[in-house]
């Protein structure tokens, strides 16, 4: 399964990996699931490969839809395509057709706007642009939140995540899933763990820079402000446990 452009990273695998999991596919005779939904968001002048294109005997299911690069996730409209070596899928795709097949109720309006949309215009270019709305939250979040001490980020290159890391030194944090939870009482922004996206350990958290600037200052400001009281509490020998804790009692009060 990849994930390409990456949530939650906002990482664009080049080439080079993408072929060389091809590689680990073809010698292990595996399937391959190229979730690339975010294909067209990219920054930077950078370019996406699909991973379909890459081989004609490896089997691959690529998946995508309406609802990031054409931002219309209300119609609930997408699409698969099959592609490398089908002779050992033949059942695999029957049962696909017969599913489609069997469907009632298409999403028709979905579908006509799958035509439109991949045969239109292609607005999202004026986003993830020079001076587009997208890539300007982008670098603005990226800023704001690499200026908090202790948290580091590599910039995303694609999609509309960032994933920072807390250095463990200065957030000594046991579990995050707790910590976030605790922060999200006491500032009303929500974000998500590193361990909800099976990340190994308690330092990462979720960006996502699609609210406009003045929302994203706010929201930053104010976790900057939950981690300057964290890290003073520590400094302080606080333990870890109460020093997160305790912004939830000044919001109560």
């Amino acid at each position: 399964m990849v994930i390409n452009p990456n949530n939650p990273t906002g990482v664009l695998y080049p080439e080079s990996v993408l072929k060389e999991i091809v590689e680990v596919a073809r010698e292990h005779g595996l399937v391959i699931l190229a979730d690339e939904v975010y294909d067209k968001v990219l920054y930077d002048d950078v370019k996406h490969t699909a991973l379909g294109s890459l081989s004609t005997d490896v089997l691959t299911l690529t998946f995508n839809s309406l609802s990031k690069s054409y931002r219309a996730c209300g119609y609930r409209a997408g699409w698969l395509i099959v592609s490398g070596d089908k002779s050992a899928a033949e059942d695999y795709i029957e049962g696909l057709d017969m599913l489609a097949n069997m469907k009632l109720c298409a999403n028709v309006p979905g579908q006509w706007a799958i035509q439109t949309a991949l045969g239109g215009y292609q607005s999202i270019n004026d986003l993830v642009g020079e001076g587009g709305r997208l890539r300007k939250q982008r670098d603005l979040a990226y800023e704001l939140i690499s200026a908090i001490p202790g948290v580091t980020c590599v910039k995303p290159q694609a999609a509309l995540y960032m994933f920072p890391r807390l250095d463990p030194k200065v957030y000594p944090i046991k579990d995050d899933r707790q910590f976030f939870l605790q922060l999200l009482e006491a500032t009303r922004v929500m974000l998500v763990q590193g361990t909800g996206f099976n990340w190994h350990a308690p330092d990462h958290f979720r960006i996502v820079f699609l609210p406009y600037e003045h929302d994203l200052r706010d929201a930053i400001g104010r976790v900057a402000g939950f981690l300057e009281d964290y890290r003073n509490r520590h400094a302080a020998g606080t333990p870890a446990e109460e020093a997160a804790v305790t912004p939830l009692k000044k919001a109560a009060r």
